[in-house]
């Protein structure tokens, strides 16, 4: 498990040192202050950058949460603002090539003006970046929005017309985001009063010696149809096998490609659920499939999959499920990963319909990364079972 994060830091960090130096190339060495100013800017970007990183891999478990969330919220914001500082800046730099085209046909040159522009253009770049940056923070802390939708099932008997699903998902508890936040979460998850309750994973960041207290507040709630969890990459990340033990300890039910039959009056609903899709690289024991969660099922008359990740729909739809429930994809969260998104995952937010099969994806309700969303607030979903 380490061995994954470790090449997933390595790689992301080599990204990053790319992206500083694109930075440094086109915004720190024009700038007409002295070399030690600019020194001291390329490093103190570079150990910013690294910040998260470095928590993560040497002194993430010695260090006191306190100070774990204080680098990393220095580390979070560094990402956060390259990220956007990127795409403004090539856009800055296009503009700036076609003034250039414009000028050259002219066969008019001046080196002064020219300077002039090009660092007048990066001082637009940061009056962009920072209240875009500021806005997002803004957006990811505020009360998550409930989203109200009907899950319509061919031929759902009465008695589960009606059911409510409160759905949760990617809450990433640990870093930034602590008990106190998930606390006035689930007060405004009890104001719904559904009748079940999924977290269709990522609860964490963290292994259970280090958040498992942080988590309270999921013991308390209770739903008169059960609550259920499925894990997502996250729980793999910070050691599956101690939060599987600990969520079932606070009362859900984990579905590890298994299923548990669900009854309200004479209606039957299965819910299943699978490992994260790609738990098999932690495994093969820990392999992602819904056929195996389906496997000699009882009689039911709707079948629920929760599933972190949307790639499972394929899959599910063939093993006959009615409906999926998914996150994982925080819907990008913010520009420009709203697009990037789209790369990764087939399915990235709301409702599809996949071959019989209909499939919601959760765009969380918490933040991983940079404490930023832009234009995807988090969110809490209340599915409503309904006859087609």
């Amino acid at each position: 498990m380490r061995d994954q994060m470790t090449y997933f830091s390595i790689v992301m960090t080599s990204v990053l040192f790319v992206l500083w130096a694109v930075v440094c190339w086109r915004m720190i060495l024009p700038l007409r202050v002295s070399r030690l100013t600019k020194f001291l800017l390329v490093v103190g970007g570079l150990v910013s950058l690294t910040l998260y990183y470095v928590t993560r891999l040497f002194v993430r478990e010695g260090l006191p949460v306190e100070l774990h969330a204080t680098l990393r919220w220095i580390g979070y914001l560094s990402l956060g603002g390259i990220s956007l500082t990127i795409p403004f800046l090539f856009a800055k730099e296009l503009l700036q090539l076609g003034g250039r085209v414009v000028m050259f046909k002219k066969k008019s040159f001046d080196g002064a003006r020219r300077t002039f522009l090009h660092n007048a253009g990066n001082a637009a770049v940061l009056a962009a970046v920072f209240p875009t940056m500021a806005f997002s923070v803004q957006e990811a802390f505020q009360e998550p929005v409930v989203k109200k939708n009907t899950l319509q099932v061919a031929g759902l008997p009465s008695d589960l017309e009606g059911v409510t699903i409160a759905q949760i998902s990617d809450l990433h508890v640990g870093s930034i985001l602590d008990g106190t936040w998930l606390s006035q979460l689930m007060r405004q998850v009890e104001d719904l009063r559904p009748d079940m309750l999924v977290l269709t994973g990522d609860a964490i960041d963290g292994r259970v010696s280090r958040v498992g207290k942080e988590l309270d507040a999921l013991s308390g709630f209770e739903a008169p149809l059960g609550k259920f969890f499925v894990t997502g990459n996250h729980e793999f990340y910070s050691g599956v096998e101690g939060w599987v033990e600990q969520m079932r300890s606070m009362n859900f039910t984990v579905l590890n490609n298994e299923h548990a039959l669900v009854q309200n009056d004479s209606g039957k609903i299965l819910v299943a659920g699978v490992w994260d899709y790609h738990g098999e690289r932690f495994g093969k024991r820990y392999a992602s499939s819904p056929f195996a969660a389906k496997a000699d099922a009882p009689e039911h008359d709707v079948s629920i999959l929760l599933a972190h990740q949307p790639k499972n729909i394929f899959e599910a739809s063939k093993a006959g499920f009615d409906i999926q429930l998914s996150g994982h994809t925080h819907g990008g969260q913010y520009f420009p990963w709203t697009y990037a998104v789209h790369l990764f995952q087939p399915y990235v937010k709301g409702v599809h319909q996949v071959d019989g099969t209909t499939l919601y994806v959760s765009t969380g309700t918490g933040f991983w990364g940079p404490p930023m969303r832009l234009t995807v607030p988090p969110e809490i979903t209340l599915h409503t079972l309904m006859a087609a």
